[in-house]
């Protein structure tokens, strides 16, 4: 029931921010908006599914370099459906996917589950590291243009003083945590749930401490950088598709891509604010609402397209494995 009530929540959220980017547009754009995704390229479209596909490709190779260090060896074609699986439970429940995928290889592959839920945190801690890294770049590159567009567009409601207030209760809340499981820390230890979470946190250890004994520390810098890399083409190629956006550079490409990954940390696979996120970026540089939408909507269904075909496979291929493992 909870996730039940959890999803609907999330969807709920995505369908208001279609409804509110839908109302802004008039009759005319609305028509414009249709009349674009109409006469698209859908050749680049088609490319932009198969390179998107090869992002997670090579995230399930990236994957494969935290865990052999463990010596665990898992092969690729499971590595990457349950990279897939775990995305396509993402856009059910946030984050549910993480956990998920991890179960799906430690039992096909007999890999420790906390073990694998380990390299997941590396995983995130990276790819957290990295996009902040990314974003200070795209927000010092094109700093002016969007400046200029928050203070024309939210000016009167992102209150900064509001956001101090809460950065303060913030930290002053964490200090108090701290400061009653310091004088509780006797009781604590003695608990069985201590215990047990102290077991999982040792094998989530182990897991982060691969990153410390990867064979090819370069190569898997390299691919955590490949991989934004290869959604920054995506976001190109859609660029493509349009008449109206095909002059667009790289370096948009790249803003858009960057402003657009906050759109899934909103909503389940950024369903509705995405496009808008895309369509306001593109806006930044003179491509009217219609067009920017048809240019988001497109590139979210390239994100999700793959992950629906590959999930559903995973999902078929794992419990084809399972029934396997229990008739032996």
């Amino acid at each position: 029931m909870k996730r039940a009530i959890r999803l609907v929540i999330f969807l709920t959220i995505g369908l208001g921010f279609i409804w509110w980017f839908v109302s802004k547009l008039t009759s005319e754009e609305l028509n414009q908006l249709f009349v674009s995704l109409s006469e698209a390229n859908y050749f680049w479209f088609t490319l932009a599914i198969l390179i998107n596909i090869f992002s997670s490709y090579i995230r399930a190779l990236r994957w494969q370099q935290l865990i052999n260090p463990m010596g665990y060896y898992p092969k690729i074609l499971p590595t990457f459906l349950a990279v897939m699986s775990g995305y396509l439970a993402n856009l059910a429940i946030p984050r549910l996917g993480e956990i998920l995928r991890c179960g799906l290889i430690s039992k096909s592959q007999k890999i420790p589950f906390e073990k694998a839920v380990g390299t997941v945190l590396v995983e995130r801690a990276v790819d957290t590291i990295i996009f902040l890294l990314i974003f200070l770049l795209g927000l010092m590159v094109e700093f002016s243009y969007i400046k200029d567009y928050l203070y024309n567009n939210f000016n009167q409601v992102i209150s900064f003083q509001k956001i101090k207030y809460l950065i303060v209760i913030f930290i002053i809340s964490v200090i108090l945590a701290i400061f009653i499981i310091f004088i509780l820390r006797k009781k604590i230890v003695e608990t069985k749930l201590y215990k047990k979470i102290k077991h999982i946190l040792l094998g989530f250890l182990e897991g982060i401490k691969s990153i410390f004994k990867l064979k090819n520390p370069l190569l898997f810098i390299f691919n955590s950088l490949f991989i934004w890399f290869i959604w920054i083409l995506g976001a190109y190629v859609i660029f493509l598709c349009f008449p109206e956006t095909m002059h667009l550079s790289f370096k948009i490409a790249f803003i858009a891509t960057i402003l657009g990954a906050i759109g899934p940390i909103v909503t389940p696979g950024g369903i509705g604010i995405f496009p808008a996120i895309i369509a306001e970026t593109l806006l930044m540089y003179g491509i009217i609402k219609p067009v920017g939408y048809a240019a988001g909507w497109l590139l979210w269904i390239v994100s999700q397209i793959g992950i629906l075909i590959f999930g559903l496979i995973g999902f078929i291929y794992f419990s084809k494995t399972k029934k396997k493992d229990e008739t032996n």
